[in-house]
């Protein structure tokens, strides 16, 4: 696991070789996090008075996203509210892989606590507040053998000239099928062909300024499957 799967650049960034993709675009990842998916769904605001809610990530990566969200609904929420937190992931990271990617103080804590069970396929944090599910292969097929319907999805898959299986219609399809009324969901790609599917598939999409030297990127609201 993890192993020839990543390069790191001279700026400490790892590098996809089996994509040629970087996993992060701009120096600050933390803000990238923040302003491209949790900025792009709506969150905090989105979970406020949530008994539970529901994210899923297509593209676990180094988990990145994962930490950084549960550090904000930790901060953002009360006890007795639960994120559950599904992702996606073909080819996982090891661990020492991660803990190199992960080197930010404001989640260190939360990175270890990852580690100590990664690459487990159910983890939970917190006595229970967070609970995250790592669905460890193929995203169509993952989506297509498990069942929940989420409240919002990060697609943080590379892009879609690096890795077309990721953006395919029949995954955008398999997540309609698995959004809630009004699921948000944000991307940093802006590329029309996927605000074309996001569309065709029930969703409401918008662009939006991107991030760092990106023109635009997506965000989108699912309303419901066309009849």
């Amino acid at each position: 696991m993890g192993k020839k799967l990543i390069t790191w650049l001279d700026n400490g960034r790892p590098l996809s070789l089996l994509y040629d993709d970087i996993y992060f675009s701009g120096e600050d990842w933390i803000t990238e996090s923040n302003a491209v998916f949790l900025d792009g769904v709506g969150a905090p605001e989105i979970w406020q008075g949530m008994t539970e809610f529901t994210i899923c990530e297509l593209g676990f990566g180094t988990g990145l996203n994962f930490l950084n969200t549960m550090a904000r609904w930790l901060e953002t929420t009360g006890s007795d509210q639960k994120l559950l937190y599904y992702a996606t992931e073909k080819h996982p990271l090891s661990r020492d892989q991660i803990e190199k990617a992960i080197c930010f103080p404001k989640l260190i804590k939360q990175r270890d606590m990852l580690l100590t069970s990664y690459p487990d396929r159910e983890i939970n944090f917190y006595k229970g507040r967070v609970s995250l599910k790592l669905l460890i292969g193929d995203s169509l097929e993952q989506l297509k053998k498990t069942e929940f319907k989420a409240d919002a999805w990060y697609l943080d898959g590379f892009a879609p000239s690096k890795n077309p299986d990721m953006w395919s219609d029949p995954l955008l399809k398999s997540i309609a099928d698995h959004s809630n009324e009004g699921a948000a969901l944000a991307t940093f790609t802006a590329a029309g062909r996927v605000r074309r599917e996001l569309m065709d598939v029930g969703f409401d999409v918008s662009k939006r300024p991107g991030f760092g030297n990106k023109r635009e990127m997506i965000t989108a609201n699912f309303k419901e499957l066309p009849s």
